[in-house]
């Protein structure tokens, strides 16, 4: 029979990293403290630091679930789309918005040092080997230097253009001629999207 002493000692783990993420998803991961996650596991902050010693392991697993839910997003609805890499960079992009505060940790460069946290860095490039498998398949002829230039290319497009688009967010609601050249320029590269990732090859 599972006591509630012995859910914690062998599901707390689990449980304050399920909250945890669930908690930067919605509020964003500058909330985040250790303090809060224990509340909602109903423990003491003690309890936590046993199973994190600090707040920069326990976002390291945050992290880890969420380059692989963000794996995960770029790649629905692929198949055997030959359209791939154009829907994959949609997807991308629909992620950045739509789970912005997730995006914004994973995706941090301070949050957490990778150096630290090696596990995570095979996370974050198994996201990167999907794109390249993406760009691969696009364009066979590419041999494995040059393909992995160009999902480089596309992987810093991509970032760069969501975070812009998200700075420009209001301004995009604008009627086109009282929109600043600036964000007509970046409405237009979102909505032209797969022309501009082809002039990438």
């Amino acid at each position: 029979m599972v006591t509630k002493e012995n859910y914690h000692h062998t599901n707390l783990g689990n449980e304050i990293s399920k909250k945890a993420f669930i908690f930067v998803t919605d509020n964003g991961h500058t909330q985040l403290s250790l303090r809060k996650i224990a509340k909602l596991c109903s423990v003491s902050p003690t309890a936590v630091y046993r199973h994190f010693k600090t707040k920069s392991h326990l976002y390291a697993e945050i992290v880890k679930k969420g380059f692989i839910e963000f794996d995960k997003h770029v790649n629905k609805n692929l198949g055997n789309n030959p359209r791939a890499v154009f829907v994959a960079a949609e997807n991308y992009l629909d992620y950045a918005f739509k789970h912005r505060n997730m995006y914004d940790l994973i995706f941090s460069p301070t949050v957490i040092d990778f150096l630290d946290f090696p596990d995570v860095a095979s996370y974050a490039d198994q996201a990167f080997q999907t794109l390249l498998t993406h760009v691969k398949n696009h364009d066979p002829s590419l041999n494995d230097l040059s393909a992995s230039n160009k999902a480089i290319k596309i992987w810093s497009f991509l970032h760069g253009l969501s975070s812009i688009s998200k700075k420009m967010e209001a301004a995009m609601l604008l009627p086109e001629n009282e929109m600043p050249p600036a964000v007509k320029s970046v409405k237009r590269t979102r909505e032209n999207l797969e022309f501009f990732i082809q002039e990438l090859f």
